[in-house]
């Protein structure tokens, strides 16, 4: 995190920049297509924004931001689906001096409730069915104002404005003042160890710091079509998927909707894709589907992986099948992809991939000694890479664990080889990854012990012979309760009104007492150990 006097906006860098190019101003920066729920069906014809046409919506979305009285450096929470809507609002927030925190849809009112108070946000953008209702009776203090995309027959309630008013009635020209590269940009909320979620902070050059990614792993060139299938409010598809795609003047393709292998492959040939990023899990989806199904997936380039463990028979079936070999890589919301399998060398067996070029990664000791080859230390990554990180916000003793020194501790443990191959061996404070969501223990298991039945609880993630990891719960119960099937589904039922759906367990184990240290502390890599 070396401070620089240079002035950077990611903005005008991603949007901007191309508009106001001649041979650039009418290609097209996004599609976005949207499945109708109703049939199943991919609605046509999807739309699609020119980043000429993005920079006049983002232009208005940043005047009608303005319109509010929102001070520069308030935090505008996002809680939208993937949408042509969701950029504008980010982009434009950014235009504005605002900091956008995109959030998961799936966040039950309690989730939403704590990042709208530890943000301190000044404003709430809600999509379509996503306005809280808990949000009417019990307004956070410093909710200022509150957008929601709805329909012109929706009643609007008190306080509450309609997003689209707003932007048709805002200009379409709009100054953007120079920013400090080391600038605030936008907020991530990961899982911290203390099972609250916590807000990363992002600077607008962080977005720069990408462009090795950019050749290396993402290979992107010119006329290129890149496709996420994750959702916006996560790193890999906000950044690899959306701002690096800008960054270099190409198209992505945003969708909503949910994405079976025959949506996807309709998607891929109909739109010409070249890069398909996605999880484990998709490509596992696609397996079957082409076996019987030759050009499913005609005019893909690129495939890669992030989120969870592609195994090595996943890789080999899906390289068997189209040609291609999917390439993995690792990140963290704090400091986005930063080791990839890239594209002028075989992945290694078990490797998560190298170091990008011009990152300065290591394996560390705990006095910040670095391992030797194959010796086992903490994944850290140093102060001076400029995707990294600025800190976290009202968690200085996060920040004084993960900052030691020059480096950033991720938490990750791993291995690096002679050759400078990293293999992935865990983390250390226990964070599960499942379906390509990270997601603390601790705020599964605090869902879990707030049941009347249970005394207490552990959460730990289990990966089954195919390679797909999904959280188990293991419960002990208070005395007078039965240990039932009747009883786990009403726990697990009990846990989904607290907890978005990709963090509550898709299982539930009863115990009569949890492993533990002779200090009390709970030891869940007993229970995540084969047994």
């Amino acid at each position: 995190m070396n401070p620089s006097s240079d002035f950077y906006n990611l903005a005008l860098d991603c949007i901007d920049k191309h508009a106001e190019v001649l041979q650039n101003k009418h290609h097209t920066a996004l599609v976005y297509i949207k499945e109708d729920p109703a049939t199943g069906a991919l609605r046509e014809p999807p739309l699609r924004l020119s980043y000429s046409s993005l920079q006049g919506l983002s232009n208005a979305m940043a005047n009608a931001f303005a319109s509010l009285g929102l001070p520069p450096g308030a935090r505008v929470v996002l809680r939208m689906e993937n949408s042509a809507e969701f950029p504008i609002s980010f982009i434009g927030a950014v235009k504005a001096g605002l900091i956008p925190i995109p959030t998961s849809a799936q966040l039950t009112w309690p989730e939403l409730e704590f990042i709208l108070q530890d943000s301190e946000a000044a404003a709430l953008v809600a999509g379509p069915e996503l306005l809280p209702r808990e949000l009417l009776q019990n307004t956070p203090e410093t909710l200022r104002k509150t957008l929601w995309l709805c329909d012109k027959a929706e009643r609007l309630p008190e306080g509450v404005r309609r997003w689209q008013d707003l932007l048709k009635a805002a200009d379409a020209t709009f100054h953007t003042e120079p920013t400090p590269a080391d600038a605030p940009a936008f907020w991530l909320y990961t899982s911290g160890t203390e099972g609250r979620p916590k807000a990363v902070i992002h600077a607008h050059r962080s977005i720069r710091a990408h462009d090795a990614r950019a050749k290396v792993w993402q290979d992107l060139r010119a006329g290129d079509v890149i496709f996420n299938t994750s959702a916006l409010n996560w790193s890999y598809a906000l950044t690899c998927g959306l701002l690096d795609v800008w960054r270099h003047g190409l198209t992505s393709v945003v969708y909503q909707g949910r994405l079976g292998a025959e949506q996807l492959s309709h998607i891929v040939r109909r739109h010409g894709v070249t890069t398909l990023m996605t999880v484990p899990g998709i490509y596992r989806r696609l397996l079957p589907y082409l076996e019987s199904r030759e050009g499913a997936l005609a005019g893909l380039r690129v495939c890669l992986s992030a989120g969870e463990k592609l195994s090595d028979e996943l890789r080999t079936g899906f390289r068997e099948k189209t040609g291609i070999e999917i390439r993995e890589g690792l990140g963290m919301t704090e400091h986005s992809v930063y080791l990839v399998q890239g594209r002028d060398a075989a992945p290694v067996a078990g490797s998560c991939g190298r170091a990008l070029p011009g990152q300065r990664i290591a394996i560390l000791r705990e006095d910040l000694s670095e391992c030797g080859p194959d010796e086992p230390g903490i994944l850290a990554s140093h102060r001076s890479c400029e995707g990294l990180m600025l800190g976290y916000h009202r968690r200085p003793d996060d920040e004084a664990q993960s900052f030691r020194g020059e480096w950033f501790l991720s938490g990750d443990l791993a291995t690096r080889d002679a050759e400078g191959n990293f293999f992935f061996l865990g983390r250390r404070d226990d964070v599960l990854t499942a379906g390509g969501y990270r997601i603390s223990p601790m705020e599964v298991e605090a869902a879990l012990n707030a049941h009347a039945a249970v005394e207490e609880s552990a959460a730990v993630g289990v990966t089954d012979a195919g390679g797909r990891t999904s959280i188990q719960a293991y419960v002990v119960l208070k005395a007078g309760s039965g240990a039932t099937q009747d009883t786990a589904q009403q726990i697990l039922a009990f846990a989904a009104t607290r907890l978005a759906k990709y963090k509550v367990p898709k299982s539930l184990v009863f115990l009569r007492e949890l492993p533990k240290t002779s200090n009390g502390k709970l030891r869940r890599s007993v229970l995540s150990s084969p047994h």
